[in-house]
């Protein structure tokens, strides 16, 4: 049996994956192997993978620019007879969940909780197993991060460190999380000195993301835009921190380099429905898309990032005014 699992990059992902693997038994590098990915690039993830029987995805969602080609990829594997099972918690339209399971393709949407959450609670009943108390304790403390909760002491800890590297390293750093997490531990000595070194470089990401904001008045709706750079702040601790900060109802977060992909965040505000509108997906108070530029708007982007935020201003302002403004989004 040769098991493939794909999961997001954030701490909900990594401990999707671990408790699967735990309750599974499966081993990485002997009959599981494991690839992070973003929602917008899944896709294209599925499409790479070869020579397996079971393909296992969770904490992530398609968006309507990525459904067809995600469906028309798995129509494939089923057809040759691979397993497919899907654990998510964001918001997906019944089509998408009907059309999968046309296909057979395994799907366990549950919003009430995080991803984590829903393999700890369904994997158990696909794998014909009961889930046990460290995989349990796990997803409590994951939820607790990713349902912005923080009811939990070690959940402020663990949401930062799986951050803290990026790239082909990142990768290999949530491998290791993955792998400490299976064998039952919580936290280890290494993970000391991630959390300092993420801590400082947060300190500065802060900094740069308050030089480059952007805070306009749209429609009833106070909209703030940054430009993040590559590492700490996550997103969903920068945008709070900012909606906050400007008493904005909605932050956008824009990367500066590299990622095409923009963050939603928003307390009291759908934003979930403007990330549809502009190819994406997500979840009420926290949705993300793709960022559509121009050729002259990338070009100039390599040496001006901040048209990303002009850009990215003038589509949110054309989609709230679609959309009636956040009188009509609010929640």
């Amino acid at each position: 049996m040769k098991v493939h699992i794909v999961t997001h990059t954030d701490l909900d992902g990594v401990a999707s994956a671990a408790i699967y693997l735990r309750l599974s038994g499966l081993k990485l590098g002997v009959d599981a192997s494991l690839t992070f990915t973003e929602p917008h690039k899944l896709h294209k993830t599925l499409q790479s993978i070869e020579s397996v029987n079971r393909i296992v995805i969770m904490d992530l969602g398609p968006n309507t620019s990525t459904i067809e080609k995600i469906a028309d990829t798995l129509a494939g594997f089923t057809s040759k007879g691979v397993a497919v099972e899907w654990y998510d918690h964001h918001r997906w339209q019944e089509e998408w969940i009907a059309r999968l399971r046309e296909l057979g393709v395994r799907v366990h949407i549950d919003t009430t909780t995080c991803a984590a959450g829903v393999v700890a609670r369904y994997a158990p009943k696909e794998l014909g197993i009961d889930v046990d108390d460290y995989a349990e304790k796990l997803a409590a403390i994951t939820c607790a991060a990713d349902l912005w909760r923080w009811d939990e002491p070690m959940a402020t800890r663990l949401y930062r460190v799986v951050d803290r590297y990026r790239g082909a390293r990142g990768d290999q750093w949530r491998r290791r999380l993955v792998e400490g997490f299976v064998s039952g531990s919580l936290w280890w000595p290494e993970l000391d000195g991630a959390l300092s070194d993420y801590l400082r470089l947060e300190f500065s990401g802060f900094n740069y993301a308050l030089r480059n904001t952007v805070v306009r008045d749209i429609n009833g709706c106070r909209v703030v835009a940054v430009l993040k750079r590559p590492g700490p702040p996550s997103a969903s601790i920068l945008g709070n921190i900012l909606l906050s900060r400007f008493s904005a109802d909605i932050a956008v977060i824009v990367r500066a380099r590299g990622s095409k992909g923009i963050s939603f965040r928003s307390s009291r505000i759908n934003v979930r429905e403007i990330a549809i509108r502009l190819g994406g997906g997500g979840h009420p108070k926290a949705a993300g898309a793709p960022l559509s530029l121009s050729l002259p708007e990338r070009l100039i982007a390599l040496f001006y990032p901040k048209v990303k935020l002009k850009a990215v201003m003038r589509s949110v302002e054309a989609v709230l005014r679609e959309l009636g403004g956040c009188e009509k989004l609010r929640l």
